[in-house]
């Protein structure tokens, strides 16, 4: 009974915090469990600051970025911090641009 009823509190968080409505799955209800953050529960970067490259102490030569370059404008985003972030939405050469993987 205590196990039904923490399945039941999940769920209804789950449900609560997602967003998600579930009336129509075909997985029963009580078999749904959370995957994770909740939705909106990963923080995009909405304003990215740059460094020049050879003061970025954090990262290591063998760390992937995802790169860019627009009007003669560079940027690298790494994957170390889109890890956290999933997006980043930027502005380069004033276009603007989302970042994720």
């Amino acid at each position: 009974m205590k196990r039904l009823l923490s399945a039941a509190l999940l769920i209804g968080g789950f449900l609560l915090l997602s967003g998600f409505k579930l009336d129509n799955a075909i997985v029963p209800q009580n078999e749904i469990l959370s995957g994770g953050p909740p939705k909106d529960g990963i923080p995009a970067i909405l304003e990215p600051k740059f460094i020049p490259a050879g003061k970025a102490a954090f990262l290591s030569p063998g760390d992937q970025i995802i790169g860019i370059e627009l009007g003669g404008q560079a940027r690298a985003y790494p994957i170390r911090i889109l890890n956290m972030h999933e997006v980043v939405n930027d502005t380069v050469d004033n276009i603007p641009i989302a970042v994720t993987f």
